[in-house]
Formats: C-alpha cells, sequence, structure tokens
C-alpha cells in the first residue's frame, strides 16, 4: 500500500476524479484553443468542437483537453446543427476516426468531391492522412460524433481547409493557436482512399469472441467471463496480434478502438490491468458503475457521454447498472509499439483452468492475456 493505504493497482477517489470527466463538463481549465477560438471553429467545422483527451505537448483543435492521454491519439466530440456543414478539409499528418453518436453525418470526399456516405448511430468511419474531405448534418436533425485522431510516422495534428479567402471569422491567432492553414481549392490536393472500405456498421459488426473461437480455439464461454458480453473491434495497428486482430480495419500504431456490449443486470469484466497502454470509456448509452482496484475499491457511477481515462497498470473493472444492454466506446493507446498485455488476477486464471482447461490458459496468453496481476503489479510498486 502507498502512504495514503491505496492498494497497487488502485485509483484513489481524488485520481479517479482527476480522470472522470462528465458530460457536458468537459470545459478544462485556462485558455483551450478550440473554445477561446469558438467562432473560427464554426466558420470552419460549421459547429463546435470540444477537446476532451489529449497529450500535454499536443497541439491543434484538441489541445489543453480535461482528460491527459498518451500523446499517439487524441479525442473530442463535434456539434453540428442541423443543416450545418464543414469546409473542406484534410489531415496531412493524421488519420481521423470519426463515431456517429446522434443524427445522421454525411461526410462528402474523393477528388471533385462526388462520393458520399452517410454514418448513422454507432457507425465509424476512419479517414486516412490527406484525405480531403467535408462533415455535413443532415436537413432536419443537428449530428453528433466523437472524433479520434491517431497521428502517423512524423505526423501532427494540423488541418488544412480549402478557401480561396481566409473566413472572416478566422484569425491569424486562432489558425496559429489551432495548428490549422488555409488553401485554394484544388482537385489535386491531398490522398486518393476508398473510404467505402474503411466504415463499420455497428449493426454488422462482429465479436472477438467469435473469431478467437475460430482462430484461436478459446471457448466463447471463456472469453465472456473476461471481458463485456461483447466487444466489437473496430480498428487496431497494422501488425496488431492480440484480441482484436480480427477487427475490420488498420491504422497507425498507438491505438486501437472497439465497442463493449453488456446486458443488463450487473453485466462486465472482472478488474483487470494494461502493461502499456491507457484504456478510456466513453459511454455511449445506459448506466455504468467504473471500478479500480483488486476488489473494487473505489467507484464512479456515469451514464451517456461521461468519460474515464484508466492509466497503464491499474486494476479496472466496469457494470452496466441498468436493465438494458448497453455500450461503451473503448479507446485504448500507448506508445508506437504498444504491447497490451491484459493481466487478471490469479484466481480468475484458476477458474478459467478449472472450467476450460490448461489449453485456454496458455491460448489466452499467446494474444497477450495473462492471470498474473498480483505478480506484475508488485512488481511496479
Amino acid at each position: 500500500m502507498d502512504d495514503n493505504g491505496i492498494r497497487p493497482g488502485t485509483l484513489g477517489p481524488q485520481q479517479m476524479q482527476e480522470r472522470f470527466a462528465r458530460f457536458p463538463d468537459y470545459e478544462a481549465g485556462g485558455q483551450v484553443p478550440a473554445l477561446a477560438h469558438a467562432s473560427a471553429v464554426q466558420a470552419l467545422w460549421g459547429g463546435k468542437l470540444t477537446p476532451i483527451m489529449a497529450g500535454a505537448a499536443v497541439q491543434g483543435r484538441f489541445a489543453r483537453a480535461k482528460l491527459p492521454a498518451p500523446d499517439s491519439a487524441c479525442t473530442g466530440m463535434l456539434d453540428l446543427p442541423a443543416g450545418a456543414r464543414s469546409m473542406v478539409y484534410r489531415n496531412p499528418g493524421a488519420f481521423e476516426n470519426i463515431l456517429c453518436l446522434d443524427g445522421s453525418l454525411e461526410i462528402v470526399y474523393g477528388p471533385d468531391l462526388s462520393l458520399s456516405m452517410t454514418l448513422g448511430r454507432f457507425d465509424m468511419l476512419s479517414i486516412p492522412a490527406d484525405v480531403r474531405h467535408s462533415l455535413h448534418a443532415k436537413a432536419g436533425t443537428a449530428a453528433r460524433a466523437v472524433m479520434v485522431l491517431n497521428i502517423v510516422e512524423q505526423g501532427d495534428y494540423g488541418a488544412k481547409f480549402e478557401a480561396a479567402t481566409v473566413p472572416e471569422a478566422v484569425s491569424k491567432a486562432a489558425l496559429q493557436a489551432l495548428q490549422l492553414s488555409i488553401e485554394p481549392p484544388s482537385h489535386d490536393s491531398g490522398a486518393a482512399a476508398d473510404l467505402a472500405a474503411r466504415v463499420a456498421r455497428f449493426a454488422t459488426l462482429v465479436p472477438y469472441k467469435s473469431s478467437l473461437s475460430a482462430t484461436a480455439g478459446i471457448p466463447p464461454e471463456a472469453t465472456e467471463m473476461l471481458s463485456a458480453g461483447s466487444v466489437f473491434p473496430l480498428i487496431v495497428p497494422e501488425g496488431h496480434v492480440g484480441r482484436s486482430r480480427t477487427a475490420p480495419m488498420y491504422g497507425p500504431q498507438g491505438l486501437y478502438l472497439s465497442i463493449a456490449k453488456c446486458v443488463g443486470g450487473d453485466d462486465g469484466p472482472p478488474p483487470h490491468a494494461h502493461s502499456d497502454t491507457q484504456e478510456s470509456f466513453f459511454v455511449l448509452d445506459g448506466e455504468w458503475e467504473f471500478a479500480t482496484g483488486f476488489d473494487r475499491e473505489c467507484s464512479v457511477q456515469a451514464e451517456a457521454y461521461d468519460v474515464l481515462a484508466v492509466p497503464t497498470r491499474v486494476m479496472r473493472a466496469f457494470k452496466n447498472k441498468g436493465n438494458k444492454p448497453a455500450h461503451l466506446f473503448v479507446i485504448i493507446q500507448g506508445p508506437k509499439k504498444m504491447n497490451d498485455t491484459v493481466s487478471f488476477a490469479s484466481h480468475i486464471g484458476d477458474e478459467v483452468k478449472r472450467r476450460f482447461g490448461q489449453e485456454t490458459i496458455e491460448a489466452y496468453s499467446r494474444i497477450k492475456m495473462t492471470f498474473d496481476a498480483e505478480e506484475r503489479l508488485s512488481a511496479d510498486a
């Protein structure tokens, strides 16, 4: 235990609050560029951007966010009024992952902006670096999305907007603070991409308990013991070999995204730790309890759009406290070559071995899931 009587692997009450943001109170203290230059953001993106998570050194639209995060990715929310649209822009140094929360969000893209797709609730599009696009809220309904930017090698979180002249509401100070630039419209600017192959439709997602059964011989019932009722991978780094290796999309290093679904009545995984990644939970719907520690010593209650950012080597668990299925958007980020070993307490391993055999324990070890959290976290203390 530390000087405050807190066991290894636990966040104390104050630490939990420092890493928790309740919607809509995402605003950090001090000057947040996206909020200080709200009129410029409105002119360029067509609505409001609110930073949620970012590293202290991160610059650009999500800088100085309320919650900390590794520099490999940063997260924010976009609110577009009905009928609003962004100007055409591209992100030369980052992938832009957009998960639709409410309404219908249309993305227009292509060399002549003749292609489009529409995202419905919980659909996600991953836009590679340097691809020209514009975001539209359908007429008659507002749209809301969570956006996760994932930096590429030697990249940054800047954006380039297309306009013949700089909009009046966009000052030089705003461009500098938001890490933006304005360039003349051009059919040739940006990279080509088949975005139709980079959309994950929520209705057609496959939980990894099914893929692990098919590819690793792990019984789905065993995976249900260790995870949410269903975890749907969305995007993983190129070369990922862990539990989410059958995700429908690949992206840069340092980030993978998924949706977790738990049925009602306290459904959720047992406490577990991640070796070198931050795991952040963005509540999509429902009522949840998040806890840290081997015995869930500290907890916080959360509802739609609340966010908890759990650092590396902390035991964490979550439960759906409602009476119907509910969903989380799970953001896991870390170093360029993250290991992301997930460790459970030894007694969980004993139960897995008793029910499913030693071969299942060994199969989990091959996808970086272990049952030695006490040893690992004691070594870190």
